[in-house]
């Protein structure tokens, strides 16, 4: 009961969302579907109506050809008609179906998903949920179209239903109960037949051992170490699973077609042996018995695509109730984000006070963090790899929430409307940064859409983020094309090529706060050196945190801010934590060497 009581509400969901995304669709076919599934009843009485009179001339002499033309003619317009409205079946519904509903489910995901925390999309529970999801677009157009066709299919049965109960009790409750009792078996069956979550765990596990051959990064150690056997020993167990899953749904499907084609033999049997004995003490005419064995064959073709769109039907449905499930239970944060805030009178941007945050709620990755950044000061924030450079980041430009403490901007408490003001105020390189399948100019301009066309701005960006020679190698300039997933002539850059471009994306950006994020990770330390000199004559006058977990850079900071395994270690002016002999020291110390090696080189 309280998995009907769940279908229907998925269903009423399914309808509403179809509806919102596009009603004349679902709207017109529904009704040309429904308005067609009733013709072969219709064509029942004319062709009853047909053969009472032929039989009626042949047994008495008395009648014209006229009187028989009419309903000849009217019979063989409609089943004109039927043969045509045949040709609209589920695979016929869902190409037409599919662009309004497919991407308009897309679409629907793509604005939820801007509107849910980052830090709840990590939870396994609404990962995988999220990840099962997206990826199954289709099931509402699936839904939408089978359902379509089911529901058509049913009104047609149940016309041809009443028809026969308008000629035979008997042959109305046999044709009634074999319905009935196909309706229920293919229920159970549709049941079976649809996906579960363990078809999602084992082919989740045998796709990653398929795809990693075709990685290169993956590929590369396979080649390597001698991997390619191991490898493909685990997907051979993993895809046994996948294998058997396959072959007990396809079992299950032959089972199905099989006993629901002996029920319509045996409907067939039993009702044209009642009907032959019913002729035979003449209780029944020919007619009658002709337009009886008609509608058995009928019922019988409209049963098979009635189970068909009910079977498709019910497992769209079961994908539409996880994708419901995820967008109602995932929470979500407000939608005013660029609205409504009003800075407070403050010099100070960011302040901290007692900021405590974990990734899950467990383990505390940064602890009891007390801090402030005064508007026009250039911030170096270092520490080694794992102290909370990155994350406590993400907290200052609003991705995730302090677990306890207070974090204030221009000194307001982030809510929805201060989050709003962080995007349209800071400007972000960040570290795992994403090349887009784009032109150079593209990805550089995508830092300050409204100058997406000003070539003069992204050359200069393009030079202050050291990645010229990118523009030199490149046939098209501009114009050329990163990357090879949609067009073979894009351009294959190496990983400090592609940092080159994502700082250069940072220095579009004319927004009064900017945080660089470990900007030259990828490059050498003199190479570093020069890329953080550029970021200082972009950031001149601005109020600027800049990373990483080299420290050659920080001299140029008015502040360094040292993080130690998520606690702040130390927090001063360069001369002043030399002195002091602590962690930033001994980091500058260890590091020096590096700097000067380079610069003997």
């Amino acid at each position: 009961m309280k998995d009907f009581r769940q279908n229907l509400i998925s269903i009423g969901w399914a309808v509403k969302l179809a509806l919102k995304i596009n009603p004349g669709i679902f709207v017109f076919w529904g009704l040309l579907a429904t308005v067609l599934a009733i013709l072969p009843a219709i064509a029942l009485s004319f062709n009853r109506q047909a053969v009472s009179i032929i039989s009626s001339f042949l047994s008495t002499g008395y009648g014209e050809f006229s009187d028989v033309v009419p309903s000849i003619v009217i019979l063989g317009g409609i089943l004109i008609v039927v043969g045509v409205s045949r040709r609209i079946t589920g695979n016929f519904l869902y190409f037409i179906m599919f662009d309004a509903y497919y991407h308009g489910l897309q679409e629907y995901f793509m604005d939820i998903i801007r509107h849910i925390e980052i830090k709840t999309m990590m939870k396994k529970e609404y990962r995988d949920d999220y990840h099962f999801a997206a990826q199954r677009c289709g099931s509402l157009a699936d839904f939408m179209s089978s359902g379509t066709v089911f529901l058509s299919k049913l009104v047609g049965v149940v016309s041809l239903l009443v028809v026969a109960a308008t000629v035979s009790s008997v042959i109305f409750a046999v044709a009634a109960i074999y319905v009935a009792v196909l309706m229920i078996f293919n229920t159970i069956m549709a049941e079976k037949l649809r996906w579960d979550g363990n078809l999602r765990k084992v082919g989740r596990l045998s796709n990653h051992y398929q795809n990693s051959a075709m990685s290169p990064g993956v590929a590369k150690e396979m080649r390597v170490y001698g991997l390619a056997d191991e490898f493909v020993d685990k997907w051979d167990k993993a895809y046994d699973k996948v294998e058997a899953f396959d072959k007990r749904f396809h079992r299950l499907l032959v089972t199905s077609s099989f006993i629901t084609g002996i029920g319509f033999y045996a409907f067939m049997v039993g009702m044209l042996t009642y009907s032959i004995f019913q002729v035979a003490n003449g209780s029944m005419t020919v007619d009658v018995f002709l337009m009886l064995y008609v509608m058995g064959e009928n019922i019988s073709s409209l049963i098979r695509e009635l189970t068909n769109g009910f079977r498709e039907m019910y497992r769209g449905l079961h994908i539409l109730a996880i994708q419901r499930r995820f967008i109602n239970s995932a929470p979500k944060v407000e939608k005013d984000w660029q609205e409504g805030f009003e800075p407070a009178d403050t010099e100070i941007v960011f302040a901290a006070r007692d900021l405590y945050f974990s990734y899950d709620d467990e383990r505390e990755v940064l602890h009891n963090l007390n801090f402030s950044i005064k508007k026009g000061e250039t911030i170096a924030l270092v520490g080694s790899n794992g102290s909370g450079k990155t994350t406590l980041v993400k907290l200052l430009v609003g991705l995730f929430a302090p677990t306890k403490g207070e974090l204030k901007f221009y000194g307001k408490d982030y809510d929805p409307k201060t989050r709003g003001a962080v995007i349209k105020r800071v400007g972000m390189f960040f570290q795992n940064f994403f090349i887009f399948h784009a032109s150079l100019r593209e990805n550089v301009g995508f830092g300050d859409l409204k100058n997406l066309a000003d070539e003069d701005k992204i050359h200069l960006a393009i030079e202050k983020g050291g990645a010229e020679n990118i523009i030199k190698k490149s046939p098209a300039g501009l114009e050329q094309w990163l990357m090879r997933n949609i067009k073979k002539d894009g351009t294959m850059l190496s990983g400090g090529e592609q940092q080159r471009v994502a700082v250069s994306r940072a220095h579009m950006s004319d927004k009064e706060v900017l945080i660089f994020d470990e900007p030259a990770a990828a490059l050498d330390p003199i190479a570093e050196m020069k890329q953080f000199h550029a970021i200082r004559e972009k950031i001149a006058g601005r109020t600027a945190i800049l990373i990483s977990h080299r420290v050659g850079f920080a001299r140029l900071a008015d502040r360094i801010i040292v993080l130690d395994n998520g606690h702040l270690a130390e927090d001063g002016t360069h001369e002043a934590l030399i002195s002091s002999g602590g962690i930033y020291a001994n980091f500058y110390n260890e590091q020096a060497q590096w700097y000067k090696e380079e610069s003997h080189d």
